[in-house]
């Protein structure tokens, strides 16, 4: 806790003014030090590295070893993960999965990118659907649409995506870090197969069995597109610990979540690529740091 301030009127206080202000260094002459204390009173913190990666185990390393996939759609070009999605050759929903196990509490950081309509996303804490480890959702009902409602409108005539029945051992539920290539879902907290939008880009969640509710905003649509780089890298850094999530996008906080849910929270699991929609998604520099 801070101490009182001492008020000290008349000459002797412009003395004592006088004194502390040529003792307490400027503060652009002081140089950061990454340790907590009295110090970050008078200076702001050093700002968190996302090249640094000591303590951090590298995911990927140019090519798909350490990776379960369908190799009819994924592959390595530019030096990253890729895969890419057209009306005539869709995927469908489709997953490449780390091969090191699963993952508690850590710092999960990546660069992602995408072209046209490509939506995705990293999934964390997740499981197999075709051998699910932990806890298991429970089956989710799609409510009935409201009577009268408008039904989406007719796509164009495309090719067929790969059978589920096909892509099922790569089948994937749980947390997802959203990406969008029109940006307007990235870094959202997503579920798979699960509870769907826990939390949108801007806001910071709670939830319990009851339901999910925000207990803060954090930015607008006008500001979160600005830290967007569209056609570009765009930086993520996922952090989990315990019942917290946070999910940060080339340096900005992008979602919290707290989840509480006893159906639902999954305190660890496998990390894993998901893509769907059409365009191109590419994935790089993925790595992890354990928090004991």
């Amino acid at each position: 806790m801070f101490k009182r301030n001492l008020v000290v009127p008349g000459v002797l206080g412009a003395a004592v003014l006088s004194f502390v202000t040529t003792q307490i260094p400027a503060q652009q002459d002081a140089k950061p030090n990454p340790k907590a204390g009295f110090h970050r009173i008078m200076q702001d913190p050093p700002v968190y590295d996302f090249s640094d990666n000591t303590g951090f185990t590298s995911l990927f390393d140019g090519t798909l070893k350490g990776w379960d996939y369908d190799p009819d759609l994924w592959d390595i070009k530019d030096g990253a993960i890729h895969i890419a999605a057209t009306c005539e050759k869709p995927t469908g929903t489709v997953y490449a999965i780390t091969t090191t196990g699963e993952y508690s509490d850590f710092v999960l950081k990546y660069e992602m990118k995408g072209t046209g309509k490509i939506n995705g996303g990293m999934q964390f804490r997740s499981y197999l659907t075709s051998k699910p480890t932990g806890l298991v959702f429970p089956p989710q009902v799609r409510p009935p649409r409201p009577a009268g409602a408008a039904r989406p409108a007719a796509r164009p005539a495309c090719g067929m995506p790969p059978s589920r029945e096909h892509e099922e051992k790569w089948n994937m539920a749980g947390p997802q870090a959203d990406f969008q290539a029109d940006n307007n879902y990235s870094g959202m907290f997503y579920e798979q197969s699960g509870r769907a939008v826990m939390a949108m880009p801007g806001f910071s969640m709670y939830a319990d069995a009851n339901g999910s509710y925000s207990m803060a905003r954090l930015m607008d649509k006008a500001t979160f597109d600005s830290w967007f780089h569209k056609d570009d890298w765009n930086q993520f850094t996922v952090v989990a610990l315990g019942h917290s999530t946070s999910i940060y996008m080339n340096g900005h906080l992008i979602t919290q979540l707290v989840d509480t849910d006893p159906a639902f929270f999954r305190p660890s699991g496998l990390i894993g690529v998901e893509s769907e929609s059409t365009g191109d998604l590419y994935v790089r520099n993925v790595s992890i740091k354990k928090i004991q």
